[in-house]
């Protein structure tokens, strides 16, 4: 048994690790913390570790004389033998203190060598390839680099902590305009190093060579390249670290370059992980760690199965403590491998909490499983994986038939794929999302489709249409009857969105149209203008009074001559005050005989007092009024404040406990805010297909002018992502049943007059109400164009002025829509399956030229940010299509989902992480647990007393690796 004391520094992850082996070689094993050192580092325990008892614990001192004193006093009459380091931050402590031991070291020539400036400095000067770079305090530091350098260039702060503010330049003028404004930025907040650097742009192949040393002789132990992918919108996510064959023609130029790159930096003991990227002219150092590679050592197991029985962990040991052991060991890892086997890193294309996790025990049954670091527990929250810090785990896999392996592989990325990884609590979007119709997102459904050429505004959308002569129709219908041309005036309240389609109308037809703006109405709506209106001029625009009689006042004496013929809605806020207005004026009105009719809960009671289908629901301040609703309703039921702001404090709770607790949480809440209307309502979880439904009424004839439905998909990791709405045939059996149904629910709501937009949910047992909007089809009135080809030449705006005013063109309309409709098409809703800056927009390009192609709006243009689409708000256009050939529509259609696969923009290049951010073994993600692995349930040494073992010449073989072979495979030892 050896005798003596080992000090490690830092010794949390890997380092623990290395702690370890030196423990079961007899040492005594003292850890040495830095001052760098936090609680947490502290704490980072590998679960293989779990048995590790130090000698004794130490902090550092305030001089390295005092730090030698103390750990020579914990060594008692031990003999300190060696003083390695742990982990990143035990570097420099680890250094220092060996070289004032006068025990093997690195020593303190170079006192910043893991600066990455200086390492490159010390590389180039060594001659070999280096990252291209200047940095300085002014521009005149770095001119010479940005007029030499080829662009695009990467500027940073030199005291950037990850990627804070990293940009990468296309131009030398951006270069120096973002020089400037980090110099600025620094200087404000009073760094003391202020400073800028730029570097060339990095492009390659990521690759870790992991070495270790005696005395300058150095020894690869293992050579792996991380796998890189787009995915989830960002450029670089990681999906796993692969060996690479010592032979492969990488592996030939890149272990003498790193053995410079380690001479350079007068490296010469103990272990290194160094980072290089593979650029089309040779590897370049990114950085060198002077210490082991990181990631709690899990891939040990698999990279003694590769080498046939020795891994960089035990290699550190003998490093420092057994020379002889070291000198055995081969130059470089065996060619070819001993094994098969990778490590697979856990990528989420989903997100949300999560209730189960499925996959995890499904990749501990593959065949191969080897470890798996497991990050996510239940009620843990995922997110879409876009880094380090957003891996959902990962695992070492390993076979001796590569085929398993694959196999192996793919069945992971299957179920993140699939989003089988993880099952997540169901969210409860049809009740607490914004409509489709009414939203207006940052990028799209911001412009309405114009028959006419390109327009733009500035801050808005842009539209691109085309003149088709099948979308010709007939001009703008005059008035008739009494009405006289020039002297007649219709109100519009709140006329944004289809509301100002309907306002336009009424201007082309000769009205005078005064704007009236509720109190409700905000400055962004009042400027929310569809381009297509553009050229509208009201004659007054007014605000609601505080009194309807003033309000009524100010519109009197806005109409100078001629007469007032309508008051009439035009967006969702304007719904109470044109009830009451067209009532107080005695012109035709829904009236106010229910005064909140648009509340969510009144509409559901009126339906349900009418005998129809409507949302199970129960409300009320105890919880007797919901008792008997909660233990009758099949679960989950979603659980809300009466007065919740969209989903604030909506939850989907799936047992009556849940909901319970739920709603005491939310009546505490209210109460202690002092909430007058404090209440909790209970409602049950509406599942089916999502449907629209669009009516004008007069005096209660009701005419549907359309129905559609909403083309809802899982994309990009969302449940409920739109594509698009397509119309419904009026004869189909969906149509008959929701048209009858809406019907009765516009008599429950006493809705006789004007337009509604009905959103009715196709259940199980048949159609439920969402909600009653007392207005028209939203949406800036982007799908009109399409309803008139539809239709054969109108749509919901012009039939809603005719309710109101000709009464003659309205009894033309038919009842229904016709059947089959006059032309194919729908709206589509645009997905981006990418993130970026927006480059070029190739895809809306393609798009004009599409024989179908109608009108494309859309805020997106050069320059822009683009997200991936997961919800309304990160939709990137909407898209009109149209054609009298039902095929050649669905070719068209077919080619944008194609051109959405394939990216509609070319984004701006990113830097890669690995050239800005910490080292990725480094990274430990929020709330990731200890490696689980078959160790933490067996110890080796039991598991390798089971097998008798046998090794050839020097090779040392790791027991348990020779058990798992022989019983062909981990999956065979665990079965064991």
């Amino acid at each position: 048994m050896a005798s003596g004391c080992v000090a490690v520094v830092d010794p949390y992850s890997t380092g623990c690790c290395v702690a370890l082996e030196c423990h079961k070689r007899g040492y005594k094993v003292i850890a040495m913390w830095s001052k760098d050192a936090s609680d947490e580092l502290k704490m980072h325990r590998p679960t293989s570790c779990d048995d590790l008892v130090y000698y004794s614990e130490l902090t550092e001192k305030s001089s390295i004389a005092d730090t030698a004193a103390a750990l020579k006093h914990a060594a008692g009459e031990h003999e300190i033998v060696a003083c390695m380091v742990g982990g990143e931050s035990g570097v420099p402590l680890a250094d220092a203190l060996s070289e004032h031991l006068k025990v093997q070291t690195n020593g303190t020539q170079i006192p910043q060598r893991r600066d990455k400036k200086i390492q490159q400095e010390l590389v180039k000067a060594a001659g070999l390839r280096s990252v291209r770079q200047a940095g300085g305090t002014s521009l005149s530091d770095v001119s010479d680099f940005l007029a030499s350098e080829p662009m695009p260039v990467v500027v940073k702060p030199v005291e950037s902590a990850g990627s804070d503010g990293v940009k990468l330049c296309h131009t030398k003028e951006e270069a120096e305009e973002h020089f400037k404004l980090l110099m600025s930025a620094q200087q404000k907040v009073g760094s003391q190093g202020a400073a800028v650097l730029c570097q060339e742009f990095l492009k390659g192949k990521e690759y870790v060579i992991d070495h270790v040393s005696v005395d300058g002789k150095h020894k690869t132990v293992m050579v792996w390249v991380y796998d890189k992918r787009a995915v989830n919108g960002a450029a670089f996510v990681y999906h796993g670290m692969l060996p690479v064959d010592s032979e492969s023609p990488e592996a030939k130029v890149m272990i003498p370059y790193v053995r410079g790159v380690l001479d350079a930096l007068q490296i010469k003991n103990g272990p290194t992980h160094g980072e290089v990227m593979m650029t089309a002219d040779g590897p370049c150092l990114v950085e060198m760690n002077c210490r082991a590679h990181g990631g709690d050592g899990t891939w040990g197991p698999l990279a003694k199965a590769l080498t046939g029985g020795y891994c960089q962990i035990d290699a550190a040991a003998d490093s420092f403590l057994d020379h002889a052991a070291f000198n055995k060991l081969p130059d470089k890892m065996p060619s070819p491998f001993r094994a098969t086997g990778q490590e697979v890193m856990l990528v989420s294309f989903t997100e949300g909490t999560v209730t189960e996790t499925p996959g995890y025990q499904k990749i501990r049954e593959l065949p191969s499983f080897v470890y798996l670091e497991a990050s996510v527990k239940v009620g843990g929250k995922i997110e879409r994986t876009t880094d380090l810090f957003s891996n959902v785990g990962s695992c070492i896999l390993m076979h001796q038939d590569p085929v398993v392996l694959a196999k192996d592989v793919e069945s992971i990325r299957q179920m993140e794929q699939d989003y089988s990884m993880f099952d997540l609590d169901e969210s409860p979007l049809t009740l607490r999302r914004p409509r489709a119709d009414s939203t207006v997102t940052k990028t799209a459904i911001q412009a309405h489709a114009v028959v006419g050429a390109e327009v733009a505004v500035a801050g808005r959308g842009r539209t691109y249409s085309r003149d088709r002569e099948d979308m010709e129709t007939a001009s703008p219908r005059q008035r008739t009857g009494s009405l006289t041309e020039g002297e007649d005036f219709i109100v519009v309240v709140d006329p944004y969105s289809t509301g100002c389609c309907l306002a336009h109308e009424c201007s082309k037809r000769g009205f005078k149209v005064i704007a009236m703006w509720s109190k409700e109405a905000s400055d962004e709506l009042k400027s929310h203008k569809p381009l297509s209106c553009a050229d509208l001029v009201y004659h007054a625009e007014l605000t609601e009074s505080s009194t309807i009689e003033d309000t009524a006042a100010a519109v009197k004496a806005s109409v100078s001559s001629g007469t007032l013929v309508a008051c009439m809605v035009g967006g969702e806020s304007g719904v109470p005050t044109a009830d009451t207005l067209s009532e107080f004026l005695k012109l035709r009105t829904n009236g106010t005989q229910i005064p909140q009719r648009r509340d969510k809960k009144i509409q559901q009671e009126l339906v349900k007092e009418k005998g129809l289908r409507s949302v199970r629901q129960a409300g009320g301040k105890l919880l007797s009024d919901v008792d008997e609703f909660l233990k009758s309703e099949e679960m989950p039921v979603v659980v809300k404040p009466v007065e919740s702001a969209g989903s604030d404090g909506v939850k989907l709770c799936h047992s009556y406990q849940e909901a319970v607790d739920h709603f005491h949480v939310l009546m505490n809440a209210q109460q202690k805010v002092g909430s007058q209307g404090a209440a909790v309502l209970c409602q049950e979880f509406l599942k089916g297909k999502e449907y629209v439904v669009d009516h004008v009424s007069q005096d209660g004839v009701h005419k549907t002018v359309m129905v559609w439905v909403y083309d809802k998909r899982p994309t990009n990791g969302a449940a409920f992502v739109y594509y698009g709405m397509v119309p419904v045939d009026a004869n189909s059996e969906e149509a008959k049943l929701l048209i009858k149904y809406t019907q009765g629910v516009l008599d429950a709501l006493r809705l006789h007059n004007g337009p509604s937009h009905g959103e009715i949910m196709m259940t199980s047992d048949g159609p439920c109400l969402v909600e009653m909007n007392c207005r028209s089809h939203g949406w800036d009135g982007a799908w009109v164009p399409l309803a008139k080809l539809l239709t054969g030449g109108y749509a919901q705006p012009g039939v809603a002025l005719d309710s109101h005013v000709d009464g003659a063109a309205f009894d033309k309309i038919p009842a229904v829509y016709p059947s089959p409709f006059k032309a194919a098409g729908q709206n589509v809703m645009l997905v981006s399956f990418f993130s970026g800056t927006v480059r070029t927009t190739p895809g809306y390009d393609k798009m004009k030229k599409l024989s179908s192609f109608v009108a494309l709006q859309t805020g997106v243009e050069v320059g822009s940010k683009v997200e991936l689409t997961v919800d309304l708000f990160t939709a990137v256009g909407v898209l009109v299509l149209a054609n009298s050939d039902a095929k050649k529509m669905e070719a068209d259609l077919a080619e944008v989902r194609k051109m959405e696969k394939d990216g509609l923009f070319t984004f701006d290049e990113e830097v890669d992480p690995v050239q800005v951010e910490p080292s990725p073994d480094t990274i430990v993600p929020s709330g990731r647990r200890r490696t689980e692995s078959f160790e933490s349930k067996e110890s080796k040494e039991n598991v390798a007393s089971r097998w008798s073992v046998t090794t050839k010449g020097d090779e040392r073989l790791d027991p348990l690796l020779a058990a798992v072979f022989a019983a062909g495979g981990v999956g065979g030892l665990l079965a064991g």
